[in-house]
């Protein structure tokens, strides 16, 4: 449902991208303004749900876990890669390709529409942490491939630059499914189940990191630096798929490692 939401903003950010006017962009933003106030009213109007009761766990002990702790930091450096479409590339083909400008919606909308009709198909046999840190290695190197070529589309005729445009936003989209997929399935399995909310709300944290430093070190690198900006994140995010395996590997040894301890703890009480 939210990337059918993006999908049509896109639409209609192609259109005051492309018109270009002070008055098209000002309606941008009052749109958005009238969005977010239509959904806090929806929001307002739930009934209240009173809490579950919260399983017993010592505080902070996700904090503690450094094999998630290293999964978390993982997956918001390649978290980074939502900003690709959202801030890098528009200013990128603004800026460096002679693609017409109506494409920046038009990747947004290549990307959504895929996640649309095939998230749940790719991530149907990601379904262990061993498939979820595989998953991330794939998508790691997807969005090397998607990187090397929007650095290719500058200084190009506009019809090649809008190809190759169109085709870094479907491999980019790709990658972003088994990330995204590797990203749930990990974080999830990973969490035990008497502590799943201060886990999941550690890993959030890496999505966190990828808002506050995403978008200015996109804009540093790719924009401000150029092409080879684009292969240095491209080879980040291989580096951060290719890591993710062992770290996952790690978080098993430790997860097991401390469920058999719990076991031989629970047991000790029995036997008292």
């Amino acid at each position: 449902m939210t990337n059918i939401g993006i999908s049509l903003g896109a639409l209609l950010a192609g259109w005051a991208i492309q018109v270009g006017t002070h008055t098209a962009y000002q309606l941008l933003v009052l749109g958005s303004a009238l969005s977010v106030a239509a959904a806090a009213t929806l929001l307002v109007r739930l009934p209240p749900l009173p809490p579950g009761r919260a399983a017993r766990s010592p505080r902070r002990v996700a904090l503690r876990d450094r094999p998630y702790r290293l999964l978390t930091a993982l997956d918001g450096i390649m978290a980074i890669q939502f900003k690709v479409l959202t801030v890098a590339v528009p200013l990128w083909l603004v800026q460096a390709t002679t693609a017409p400008r109506w494409l920046v919606s038009g990747t947004m909308l290549v990307n959504t529409v895929i996640v649309i009709a095939f998230q749940v198909r790719a991530s149907r046999h990601i379904d262990t942490p061993t498939a979820g840190g595989n998953a991330y290695r794939r998508s790691g190197i997807a969005f090397l491939l998607s990187c090397a070529l929007l650095a290719l589309t500058a200084g190009i005729p506009d019809w090649a630059a809008a190809a190759l445009l169109l085709a870094a936003a479907v491999i980019h989209t790709i990658g972003e499914l088994w990330h995204s997929a590797a990203g749930f399935e990990v974080s999830f399995a990973l969490a035990p189940t008497q502590a799943t909310g201060q886990y999941l709300g550690v890993f959030g944290l890496g999505a966190g990191l990828s808002e506050a430093v995403g978008p200015g070190l996109l804009i540093a690198l790719c924009i401000t630096w150029g092409r080879p900006g684009w292969y240095v994140v491209g080879t980040l995010f291989a580096l951060t798929g290719l890591a993710a395996p062992f770290a996952v590997r790690w978080a098993q040894r430790a997860h097991r490692t401390a469920a058999g301890g719990e076991t031989r703890a629970g047991a000790q009480r029995v036997a008292t």
